[in-house]
């Protein structure tokens, strides 16, 4: 249809420099929650989650006494629409690189919609021990939640329709290149 919105690959909604400020305050906020010699350890949700674990342990070991410890974890068997989507092809284990039990947790993510895949994600969490506290960092809340679960940190607060999906891009090499992106779904 000539003149849709479907005529556009996709819409950059939000560029580097905003996603700089939201690491920027959400990284502040943690720092001012735990001391810095608090067993404190960030936990990515494969696939989105893991470079934003990875940029808010960066940011944080820089300003900590004690290093932040590291963890992915991968849902992929712990999703409850099994029946109806296969397994993906490409799964890694969860690998944790501090003992979960006593650790106080920061479970990371890229986008929060539902809620299901934190909740499939901390089944895998508890399946491997049971840490002290475990908080909800979130780069981008898109709303739309159909369980109990909200963030204690959020980045972006974005309004979006449920026909609307949200990409993060954060680079490995270079910040200034990261985008969130809103696309038809």
């Amino acid at each position: 249809m000539a003149g849709s919105h479907h005529d556009f690959p996709h819409s950059k909604i939000i560029a580097a420099d905003s996603i700089a400020v939201a690491l920027d305050q959400l990284v502040a906020a943690i720092h001012t929650k735990y001391s810095t010699d608090d067993r404190l350890a960030v936990v990515g949700i494969a696939n989105g989650g893991i470079p934003f674990a990875q940029r808010l342990r960066e940011r944080l070991n820089a300003m900590r006494s004690v290093p932040v410890g590291v963890g992915t974890v991968d849902i992929a068997f712990y999703r409850d629409d099994l029946g109806r989507n296969p397994i993906p092809k490409v799964t890694e284990p969860s690998a944790f690189d501090f003992d979960v039990d006593g650790a106080r947790v920061l479970l990371c993510d890229d986008v929060l919609f539902s809620g299901r895949t934190v909740r499939a994600a901390l089944n895998d969490l508890f399946d491997q021990g049971r840490p002290a506290v475990v908080e909800l960092a979130i780069l981008c809340d898109r709303g739309g939640r159909r369980l109990p679960i909200q963030p204690d940190y959020t980045g972006i607060t974005l309004d979006t329709a449920s026909s609307e999906q949200v990409k993060v891009f954060l680079d490995p090499l270079d910040p200034h290149k990261d985008c969130i992106t809103l696309h038809p779904k």
